[in-house]
C-alpha cells in the first residue's frame, strides 16, 4: 500500500493527538483512572504511524471486530487496535466491511460456517412464519451463529492481516524495481 495514498486521506498523527491531550487532559484527580489510561494509549506514536506491519494489523483487527455482534463496534476497534499498537484509523474504516448491504450474506455465511463447524444440519425441519415458531428458533441458533461468527472473524482476520502484508511487500518491490530501472537509466 502507498504510504502517501494514506497520508492524504487520513487525519495527522500530531493533531490527533494534540486533540486527544485538549480533551482528555485535565489536571489532578481528573488526570488519574480510564482518562489517562486512554490519553496515553492513544498519545503513542505506534498506534498512527503507517508501516506494514500497523496497517496489517489495523486490518486484522477492524475485520475480527466487525464480525462481533456488539454495538459501537467502530469504538471497540479504536480501543482494540490501540492496545494492540496497531493502526487506529484503519482498523476503524475496516469495521465498516459490515454494513446494511452485507449484513445478510455474513450473517448466512456465519451460520453455514457455525452449522458445518458443530455439525449441526442447516435446515432440521421445514420453515414456519409463526412469531413464537421465528423466536424459538433464533433462540436455538445463537450457539449456532456466534460460532460461525468467531470462526469467520478469525478467518478474515488472518486472511485480511497476509493479503495486507503481501500487498504491500509487492509495492515495495516494485518501487524499488522502478528506482533502480531510473538509476540505471539516469548513469
Amino acid at each position: 500500500m502507498p504510504d502517501n495514498w494514506f497520508k492524504n486521506r487520513l487525519p495527522d498523527a500530531a493533531k490527533l493527538r494534540h486533540t486527544l491531550q485538549k480533551q482528555l487532559g485535565g489536571s489532578g484527580e481528573e488526570k488519574k483512572g480510564i482518562r489517562l489510561w486512554v490519553r496515553n494509549t492513544f498519545a503513542q506514536p505506534m498506534v498512527w504511524h503507517l508501516n506494514r506491519r500497523s496497517v496489517a494489523g489495523g486490518v486484522a483487527v477492524g475485520l475480527f471486530v466487525s464480525w462481533v455482534p456488539v454495538p459501537l463496534q467502530m469504538l471497540l476497534a479504536a480501543v482494540l487496535a490501540a492496545v494492540m499498537r496497531v493502526h487506529v484509523p484503519v482498523s476503524v474504516v475496516m469495521v465498516w466491511f459490515t454494513n446494511p448491504l452485507t449484513f445478510a450474506p455474513l450473517l448466512y455465511a456465519a451460520w453455514r460456517s457455525g452449522s458445518m463447524i458443530l455439525g449441526k444440519p442447516v435446515f432440521a425441519e421445514p420453515l414456519s412464519f409463526s412469531t413464537h415458531s421465528i423466536l424459538d428458533k433464533a433462540g436455538q441458533a445463537w450457539p449456532t451463529l456466534l460460532t460461525g461468527m468467531l470462526f469467520c472473524a478469525a478467518l478474515s482476520a488472518v486472511i485480511g492481516f497476509t493479503v495486507t502484508m503481501l500487498v504491500w511487500r509487492i509495492h515495495a518491490i516494485r518501487r524499488w524495481k522502478l528506482r533502480r530501472s531510473r538509476r540505471a537509466a539516469d548513469q
